[in-house]
């Protein structure tokens, strides 16, 4: 176990590294695809979902949806129930990505698991589904 910092540590950096030469061929990086990818999913949803789901802390996702807006690749929308949060949507732009993200994101997964079987893989993820979880509880 004593490597498993390791493993996780360059698994991360070649993740980004292929996600940051996969979108930008389409015009985006590799912090912006994971905030449309639930945008599309979940149109309308506030900021504050947004962070809770992401878990990621709130000034993070403040920041990366301004610049997001500014690209047009999403709309905010004053919430009608609460006045101090926005409803946050996809635009037409971000739509056109979607797609073409799923399957860079699909991809990225195959060559990580290459070597793995099916069970391996379901096993795989539940188990990385727990470490985060671990993570999380962990470390606030």
């Amino acid at each position: 176990m004593s490597d498993l910092t390791k493993f996780i540590s360059v698994a991360y950096r070649r993740t980004q590294m292929f996600y940051t030469e996969q979108l930008q061929k389409i015009g985006i990086n590799s912090n912006q695809f994971m905030y449309i990818v639930f945008i599309c999913e979940n149109a309308g949803q506030t900021q504050d979902d947004l962070s809770k789901r992401l878990i990621i802390d709130k000034s993070t996702v403040t920041k990366a949806l301004a610049q997001l807006e500014r690209n047009g690749y999403i709309t905010k929308t004053l919430n009608a129930n609460d006045k101090r949060a926005f409803n946050i949507f996809p635009t037409a732009k971000a739509l056109a990505v979607y797609p073409q993200i799923l399957e860079i994101k699909a991809e990225w997964h195959l060559k990580m698991t290459e070597n793995l079987s099916e069970i391996e893989r379901d096993v795989f993820e539940k188990l990385m589904e727990k470490v985060m979880e671990n993570t999380v509880r962990n470390c606030k």
